[in-house]
């Protein structure tokens, strides 16, 4: 006891954080965990500190607890679930892909009411990745779940359920172009959260306004829906079934464009693209396939940097048509890199 007493029971001289010595103006003060600190030195650190200033700043040991509880509401619950880190997301995400294949093999049509996807899909996904533990996403299971059930489960989405049910919306109508290996990719689920988050809570579902406005690229906001949108087009080209011979009239190039990227990509969305915007997309879609069919360069895959060449399309269709952004940068104008891979049934990125 007596080597205990004379060699470990050391009094503390300095603050840890400023290494300058205690003295009367500078007064030491104990935290819980025992480790002790000048006063103004460990104030200083509670108010204007960086990152978890509640802990310690040696042994990260909880200070004080919050004394206000989180606000329990849709708009805190959402912006709580859009904080999150990417790794939860991606993982929530992957389970959504998951059921909302279950369905699709029990009804091909792919006509789900919004009830089945808040029963089958989105409060089972939340309530896997909660993980039976307090945070956003148990939060996301309680509050929607006990609001959906008190009003006798009707098919419609309450409150929280209207941007998670969309999400699955978009998801599964997603699948018919993309392929299933890119379903696991967690750089492809943040692009489909970005995308559906870009949108207000209560919309209920993607408009083409939205889209019609990123196409502008004179707003940021909606400009990941433009991301995803683009790159569902170059899915298409990469394994739908090409028609037998390529139109090559004006006419038959614009019939063409329409029934792929605006009825079998977007013809659940609300309201219609306008005929300004399908004179654009007939560029971009061309331009996408003289890169991936004809010249054999990679598909749009959420790759980073991936969104210069999406902006770069867009601004150069706008330039042919004679309408350039402004903020465009004529750097920025790069052709899309893409190459051809298979769809659904295929396991391998090519």
């Amino acid at each position: 006891m007596e080597d205990f007493i004379n060699r470990k029971l050391k009094p503390t001289e300095s603050c840890i954080v400023c290494t300058e010595p205690f003295d009367g103006k500078h007064i030491p003060v104990a935290l819980p965990c025992c480790h002790i600190f000048g006063h103004e030195c460990i104030k200083n650190w509670l108010r204007n500190g960086r990152g978890n200033t509640k802990s310690c700043p040696f042994c990260r040991r909880a200070i004080f607890e919050n004394a206000d509880p989180p606000a329990f509401d849709t708009a805190s619950i959402w912006k709580a679930l859009d904080e999150q880190p990417p790794e939860r997301l991606h993982f929530f995400l992957t389970d959504v892909w998951a059921r909302v294949q279950q369905l699709w093999r029990g009804r091909l049509s792919g006509n789900f009411a919004t009830a089945e996807l808040l029963d089958k899909i989105i409060l089972p996904a939340l309530l896997k990745t909660a993980d039976r533990a307090a945070n956003p996403f148990m939060d996301s299971f309680n509050l929607l779940g006990g609001s959906w059930n008190s009003l006798g489960r009707p098919d419609r989405a309450p409150g929280l359920g209207e941007p998670l049910v969309r999400l699955a919306h978009l998801m599964s109508q997603s699948s018919c172009v993309l392929p299933k290996w890119l379903t696991s990719v967690q750089r492809m689920n943040l692009l489909f959260w970005k995308a559906n988050a870009s949108l207000t809570i209560s919309e209920d579902n993607i408009n083409w306004n939205h889209i019609i406005e990123a196409a502008k690229l004179e707003n940021q906001r909606y400009f990941p829906l433009l991301h995803l949108y683009t790159l569902l087009i170059s899915q298409s080209l990469a394994h739908m079934e090409p028609p037998k011979e390529w139109p090559t009239c004006r006419h038959g190039i614009m019939n063409l464009v329409v029934e792929r990227c605006c009825r079998r990509i977007g013809g659940d969305w609300n309201g219609k693209p306008s005929n300004e915007f399908k004179d654009l997309l007939v560029v971009v879609f061309e331009e996408l396939k003289r890169h991936q069919l004809e010249n054999g360069k990679m598909s749009l895959r959420s790759h980073a940097g991936e969104e210069h060449v999406v902006a770069g399309l867009w601004a150069m269709a706008m330039w042919r048509r004679g309408n350039a952004p402004r903020s465009v940068r004529s750097s920025e104008v790069s052709p899309a890199r893409a190459r051809s891979t298979r769809g659904w049934g295929s396991c391998d990125e090519g």
